[in-house]
């Protein structure tokens, strides 16, 4: 039997080729629109007048060269319409011998940023990474590497102190988790700002005991070491989907058994909140709310459709969502914005309120 169609079957055969081809995108755009899964709303909270405020977004980039190369121009379009204070990207996949050009290059491509921190994987070329961009108002333009890595004060103005960093460690502060470039920890004056690229339990999950006995673990102490001292947000691609609404395909059966969505991975997330005294952001916020993810499949497909998990978060400290916050800080604002759009997954962010 001929697989081909009749003109009664698909009217736009016989049609000229330009209008065709408008018709066959009409009919594959009604598709799509008909079978992805709905977004729920999720409002959007200022900082009201008067209060001071820091944004940071997390993004992970999936390899910054091509990133740069295929969307030079989304990074600006976020700032355009985040304007954040500081800009986390993670799976950076960039050398040591890369960072001072590619310092450069994020200038250009973030106008009004003036310090860059990049944390890169010794081990392993062309793996994991993670950069924080951010306005400190420094002196002299971009941060030299020994500001970056904490090593010397730097300068700021008076306008921006709370948003100059006072100190910057690569892993958990005690020389641990740094040859892979994971994790950097920022101190500001009302709250530190851990940023992370969680590792992935892998293919086969080959990876999934030390993510847990280890990598999980040890997390765990550092965020309730800084949160002794000061208010915590803990944000970047956590390689984890933690509730139900977190999956759009939660019932099938190989769900168990891939990576982020582990039952051991998604019990590890809920116990670290639970046990540090965190929450997330987003879900505060926007508890209910479905179809909020913040990766899809390329290779399936599935970003037309919605059918994603949310791994990316921002969690922060539970004291200060609530009351007026704590310590001078409060969670304002969590969103997801999986309207930019530059790799295959979408920026997630926090607001704060700083007095």
């Amino acid at each position: 039997m001929s697989d081909a169609k009749t003109s009664e079957e698909n009217p736009s055969i016989d049609a000229p080729p330009a209008k065709r081809a408008k018709s066959v995108a009409s009919a594959t755009a009604a598709k799509t629109s008909a079978s992805a899964l709905e977004r729920a709303r999720t409002p959007r909270t200022s900082v009201a007048e008067g209060r001071g405020s820091f944004k940071a977004i997390a993004w992970n980039v999936a390899g910054l060269r091509s990133f740069a190369e295929k969307n030079p121009d989304a990074l600006r379009k976020m700032i355009e319409q985040e304007a954040p204070d500081a800009i986390v990207l993670q799976e950076h996949k960039l050398q040591e011998s890369h960072v001072q050009a590619f310092a450069e290059r994020l200038r250009k491509m973030c106008p009004g940023y003036d310090t860059t921190r990049f944390a890169v994987s010794r081990t392993k070329k062309g793996y994991s990474g993670i950069v924080v961009i951010s306005k400190e108002g420094r002196k002299g333009g971009q941060a030299t590497l020994e500001q970056a890595l904490g090593k010397t004060e730097g300068t700021s103005d008076d306008d921006a102190k709370r948003h100059r960093a006072i100190s910057v460690e690569e892993g958990l502060g005690d020389g641990t988790y740094v040859d892979e470039g994971r994790t950097m920890t920022i101190e500001y004056e009302k709250f530190y700002l851990v940023a992370a690229y969680v590792p992935n339990s892998g293919q086969d999950l080959k990876r999934l005991d030390y993510r847990i006995k280890e990598w999980e673990r040890d997390m765990r102490a550092h965020l309730k070491k800084l949160d002794a001292k000061k208010p915590v947000v803990y944000i970047g691609d956590l390689n984890v989907a933690h509730l139900d609404i977190d999956i759009w395909n939660v019932t099938a059966p190989h769900v168990k058994k891939s990576a982020g969505t582990t039952p051991q991975e998604r019990e590890a997330f809920g116990l670290m909140l639970s046990e540090n005294n965190l929450c997330d952001a987003f879900r505060f916020f926007h508890g209910e709310a479905t179809g909020c993810f913040s990766y899809w499949s390329v290779r399936a497909g599935n970003r037309p459709f919605n059918k994603g998990l949310r791994l990316d978060y921002a969690v922060a400290s539970k004291r200060i969502f609530e009351n007026g916050g704590c310590d001078g800080v409060e969670v304002i604002d969590a969103f997801l914005l999986d309207n930019i759009v530059g790799s295959d997954h979408a920026p997630v962010g926090i607001t704060l309120a700083l007095d």
